[in-house]
């Protein structure tokens, strides 16, 4: 095989190719080829969410694949693509999934509404520009910002080059008469007089990008849109792409680009959306944990990657939209809030806002669940009103790192009930099952723990017909092949068990961690905020029968969707919410639990489920 040696490598349905060096993974051809694929591994040939049909001169099977697949499944042609290398031209069929598709990951409803009013970033002036002349050969920027100057009855009006140029084209497009966008002394773009500035608040998640386009001088959300994360084909948890980044620079800076061309083509879309160009965009507010917002512009993340886990930068900051690649107003600028601590990242700073956890009040627990999920403890009277910790759940509750897990979408299981032994099963979009979600593996594990099927330990209880156990796994059928909308069975198996034991004592132990911190007792709170998508669509009396939140007698519980988009779309054009987002990590205590005794030994605790649950089942 030459070194130069070029693989023309087809992908179906899509009609998509690429050109790539001949022994180039098929991942990596794919993602050349901008077709995106969930790795929830990183590649490392265990998820099995890779799976396509290759024809071809590949490489040899590897180890992970004859685990995963066997025999019967090799010899059909299927492969694991982040396993196999191009030796040669291949025709490669991708199965059609609904991950890729935009409606999958919809804005809930109540996650759009008007953001709160204050003293504007940006404010919009219209502007009668005397027009040039033989007389009056005054360059185009020079006459506009003397026009504003005399409208506004001030001077120190300031552009740069990239507006002087957006002037030229619209001042003659408009004759003259303008709708100037200004943030505070700089003309950041301009518009016909009828053209109102847009705004985009962004809620940079691992798995969705969730984004919110708001009208500046009314602040009414004119439209919403979510979309997968492209991120996810290089792993579904921040950790692994931060691994990746980290010993293969050149990963890292794909994942950069992934995101901000995401984040582009979201802009693009959503103003189009509402006969608008995106060059009416004059400010944008992004929010993300510490990792995404590394990546998203470019710092250095080997810090990130050891103990004490210090950020670059902590503090809020606001850099031109241009330099990272989005094509917004000329001028426009990103504005981030600041960072709490650690792998506590601006979208806790806007959770926390959005939920009005930083208000003064009574004792509150704030949970964000998600691959890292942020507990925050409101402590009135302390001399620190906010107790803040990431705790490791991993991404078990997205649907990542199950035997049948699939993100929430159409045919994931989100409701299971047992009744004598057999699982009766509901779907998001009521049809033929085609794998488990997170709420669904909480419903399941519980309604397991009620029918005795596992015990207080997790332990599957062999004896049962519904158990199945062989070299590969021990298992409890949900759904049978004959019936699932793969043709495989969908099970729980005991590593899934494990896997929510594991992630449910994790938030659990954070939680009594800080609240100890505090001087706290689980008592003493008087409400459960459940943010995010995940807290937002769990059963609460299901998620507190095995332990995953406080079961407080009395205390209240709130599930208040995307409290982090909320958030995002307050600091997006009001100076108050910009100071107010400043404050909240000065009020904050963050606590890295892996240097806490108290919660390694609550962690350890916390892995069985509650007394209540069941008789023991055997082992």
């Amino acid at each position: 095989m030459r070194d130069d040696a070029k693989a023309i490598i087809s992908f179906q349905p899509s009609g998509l190719s690429a050109s790539v060096p001949q022994g180039t993974l098929i991942t990596i051809a794919m993602q050349q080829a901008g077709i995106l694929l969930p790795l929830d591994c990183g590649g490392k040939g265990t998820c099995g969410r890779c799976l396509v049909s290759v024809s071809g001169n590949t490489s040899q099977p590897s180890e992970a694949e004859k685990r995963l697949l066997g025999q019967e499944q090799l010899e059909q042609g299927w492969r694991l693509a982040c396993q196999t290398k191009a030796l040669g031209n291949l025709e490669v069929l991708v199965p059609e999934t609904s991950e890729s598709a935009e409606s999958s990951w919809r804005i809930d409803e109540s996650d759009v509404g008007d953001t709160q009013t204050g003293t504007p970033v940006v404010t919009a002036v219209g502007v009668d520009i005397p027009k040039p002349t033989l007389e009056d050969p005054r360059g185009d920027l020079r006459r506009t910002l003397e026009a504003l100057s005399t409208r506004l009855g001030t001077g120190g009006v300031e552009a740069d080059l990239a507006t002087a140029g957006r002037i030229t084209r619209v001042a003659r497009e408009q004759d003259w008469d303008l709708n100037a966008y200004l943030r505070g002394t700089e003309l950041v773009g301009v518009a016909g007089t009828h053209e109102a500035p847009l705004g985009l608040a962004v809620d940079l998640g691992s798995t969705k990008l969730a984004a919110y386009l708001i009208d500046l001088d009314s602040g009414k959300i004119v439209a919403a849109r979510g979309r997968l994360n492209p991120q996810v084909s290089f792993g579904a948890d921040v950790v692994t792409r931060l691994q990746r980044a980290i010993s293969q620079p050149e990963d890292g800076r794909r994942l950069t680009e992934l995101v901000r061309r995401a984040l582009d083509g979201l802009a693009s879309d959503l103003a189009a959306s509402v006969g608008a160009g995106p060059e009416r965009i004059a400010e944008m507010s992004l929010v993300g944990n510490t990792a995404m917002t590394h990546l998203l512009l470019g710092l250095p993340l080997e810090q990130l990657g050891a103990p004490p886990f210090v950020a670059s930068l902590d503090q809020a900051i606001d850099v031109k939209a241009r330099e990272l690649g989005l094509s917004l107003a000329p001028g426009a600028y990103v504005h981030l809030p600041p960072l709490v601590g650690g792998f506590v990242g601006s979208d806790n700073v806007a959770m926390i806002m959005g939920s009005d956890l930083d208000r003064p009040g009574s004792c509150r627990l704030g949970l964000d669940i998600g691959t890292n999920t942020e507990v925050v403890v409101t402590a009135p009277d302390n001399e620190h009103p906010l107790f803040i910790a990431s705790a490791p759940s991993g991404p078990t509750f997205e649907g990542a790192h199950l035997s049948s897990g699939m993100r929430a979408m159409a045919g994931a299981i989100s409701q299971v009930d047992i009744d004598q032994g057999q699982a009766v099963c509901v779907t998001i979009d009521g049809g033929k099952p085609a794998g488990i979600c997170g709420s669904g593996i909480i419903d399941a594990v519980a309604e397991m723990l009620r029918a005795g099927v596992i015990n207080r330990r997790g332990h599957l209880d062999r004896s049962l017909p519904q158990v199945r156990t062989d070299n590969r796994s021990i298992r409890y059928v949900l759904v049978p092949a004959e019936r699932s909308a793969t043709g495989q069975d969908i099970v729980v198996t005991q590593a899934d068990v494990s896997q929510v034991q594991l992630a449910k004592a994790a938030i659990s132990a954070a939680a009594a961690t800080l609240l100890s911190l505090a001087g706290l007792e689980p008592l003493d709170i008087s409400e459960v905020v459940l943010a995010g998508s995940f807290g937002s669509h769990i059963d609460v009396e299901t998620a507190k029968y095995i332990g995953l939140i406080p079961d407080v007698a009395g205390a209240r519980y709130a599930q208040v969707g995307n409290a982090a988009g909320k958030g995002a779309q307050q600091v997006l054009n009001s100076r108050e919410a910009r100071l107010r987002s400043a404050k909240i990590p000065a009020m904050a205590r963050y606590v890295e639990l892996a240097s806490e005794p108290l919660f390694n030994r609550l962690f350890a605790r916390g892995l069985s489920f509650p007394d209540h649950a069941t008789e023991p089942a055997s082992a």
